[in-house]
């Protein structure tokens, strides 16, 4: 059979490697090279020789690679996650967040936001959670993930606002709350094997269920973080709000960075530390595999 003496071999090499997550990448292109290699006759299904069954066993074959390689992946991260864990609780120790400094926002510009997060809490549990829910039960290999956070806070809301209106002293408070991009947010989460298909698919149905897609992001080519995110618009209202996509492994990588990246987005943040947080994040996302094609998702627009 195909390629038969390749497996043991190389996923011993890559259980052993210093750098797991080169050789998993190492792996990844191995594992790519795997052709049928067979002179397939297209009418007939089988090969100049006669040996139909070659192509099957290389489909198989490449399977087993897939899914060592994932089971690989998601142990070095598993190993590597209470270290990752114990240096950011060690780093908040040393270094205490800045406070959050926010503007003021006075009491009629208040008011108006806060019957906009009114709004956005009604469409949210009227319209979109229940399609996203609708879209979810059409592919059982993959799931919503995260859903108790699924609507920002009125506060942190209400804190961008401010900024906003402190940066552009043009806006109203009504302009201000439609520059939030993310309101209302989801993350679909998906095996890595499922990934970039289950992701197209979603995209369609999102679309088929009349949200207009106003933004995709496609990160995975990036070192400090490696997912997808876009941005909807519901059509009757206007209303924004984003959908990520996942894996298991790059949803807890996000989960693991994202104090850190919090903190590089506040201006108070020293230069040194900065320094030291988007490290953090390189780090913390080279153990996150790129599943298959994933990078081939083009941005929007």
């Amino acid at each position: 059979m195909c390629c038969t003496g390749w497996w043991p071999v190389e996923i011993d090499r890559l259980r052993d490697a210093d750098n797991p997550p080169a050789a998993m990448e190492a792996n990844r292109a191995t594992a790519d090279k795997i052709t049928l290699d067979t002179d397939t006759d297209t009418d007939t299904g089988t090969d100049e020789h006669g040996d139909g069954d070659r192509a099957a066993a290389c489909i198989e074959y490449r399977a087993i690679v897939d899914a060592t390689y994932q089971a690989v992946a998601r142990e070095r991260w598993e190993n590597a996650k209470p270290a990752f864990s114990a240096e950011w609780a060690e780093h908040k120790r040393q270094h205490p967040a800045p406070a959050d400094v926010s503007p003021a926002i006075d009491e009629p510009a208040r008011r108006q936001v806060e019957a906009g997060c009114t709004s956005i809490r009604e469409t949210e549990e009227t319209t979109v959670t229940p399609a996203m829910h609708r879209i979810e039960s059409a592919d059982p290999d993959r799931q919503l993930t995260g859903l108790e956070h699924r609507r920002k806070g009125e506060d942190r809301i209400m804190e961008k606002v401010a900024n906003w209106m402190s940066a552009q002293p043009s806006l109203t408070p009504e302009d201000a709350l439609a520059m939030v991009k993310d309101p209302i947010r989801y993350t679909f989460q998906y095996t890595e094997d499922h990934y970039t298909d289950g992701v197209c698919a979603d995209i369609d149905r999102l679309k088929e269920f009349g949200f207009e897609q106003v933004e995709l992001r496609n990160s995975w080519g990036h070192e400090e973080y490696k997912g997808i995110n876009s941005r909807w618009r519901v059509p009757d209202n206007g209303q924004l709000f984003e959908v990520q996509f996942h894996t298991g492994i790059s949803f807890e990588a996000k989960q693991l960075t994202h104090p850190a990246y919090e903190r590089l987005r506040n201006p108070s943040t020293p230069l040194a530390e900065q320094d030291v947080l988007e490290d953090l994040q390189r780090r913390v996302n080279a153990y996150v595999p790129i599943p298959p094609r994933a990078q081939d998702t083009p941005n929007y627009p």
